[in-house]
């Protein structure tokens, strides 16, 4: 991790604890268990949104959507890195997201097969996305050997409008036990829980955040001498 993407994620991480603290950041349920199907036949269940309510108004808001596609072919390590590494994940990239500069809107989809992940990202600008794309993709580096991860930036307003301008069309899910076990729907977890959560998960990142970016300094000191 190089210094300037440790002070990204530390400004992020500082950002959206604020936010989680004044209660700015939303955990709506109202997508929860809706499928998403796309053009070739693959279908995506929402089972997590993050909302920041009240969005800063002082950042450029030209409105762009960000595609985030996770596909590991591997069915076994698929399911593993779900496990392992995506859901953890997910819950410390909560306050890393929602404090980045121009955040709205989050949508969390599973695919019907393990390994197969799409999520949805409203953001204020072009520039406010592909900021993030990089500061994530610096991340997920290590982790290329195991599938393909891309990055589309379109230039939509909302997911809805993302969404109605494709043929991609959303299907309420009944979700039965199996769709339940693989999306982890958690509408049912209390409001506060999962903040406080998340809040947790914000010290705990940008603690780790402060401390690489300590040692990136201190090496470079070093070498410098």
């Amino acid at each position: 991790m190089n210094p300037r993407t440790a002070l990204t994620f530390a400004r992020a991480a500082i950002r959206s604890v604020q936010y989680l603290l004044t209660g700015r950041v939303r955990f709506p349920s109202d997508r929860i268990g809706h499928v998403l199907e796309t053009p070739d036949g693959d279908s995506f269940v929402v089972y997590r949104e993050t909302e920041l309510d009240r969005p800063d108004r002082d950042v450029a808001d030209d409105g762009v959507i960000l595609v985030f596609e996770v596909d590991v072919p591997n069915r076994a390590k698929g399911a593993a890195l779900r496990e392992v590494l995506f859901d953890p994940f997910a819950n410390v990239a909560t306050p890393f997201f929602t404090g980045m500069p121009g955040f709205r809107r989050k949508l969390w989809l599973a695919g019907d097969r393990p390994g197969e992940f799409l999520e949805l990202y409203e953001w204020a600008s072009a520039e406010d996305a592909k900021l993030f794309a990089d500061a994530l993709g610096t991340l997920l580096d290590p982790f290329a050997f195991a599938g393909r991860v891309s990055f589309e930036v379109v230039a939509d307003d909302s997911i809805d409008e993302y969404v109605a301008a494709r043929a991609t069309t959303w299907r309420d899910g009944t979700t039965g036990p199996d769709v339940a076990a693989d999306s982890d729907v958690d509408a049912d977890e209390p409001r506060r829980s999962r903040t406080w959560r998340a809040v947790g998960f914000g010290l705990l990142f940008l603690a780790l955040v402060l401390a690489a970016g300590f040692v990136v300094a201190r090496r470079a000191r070093e070498r410098g001498r």
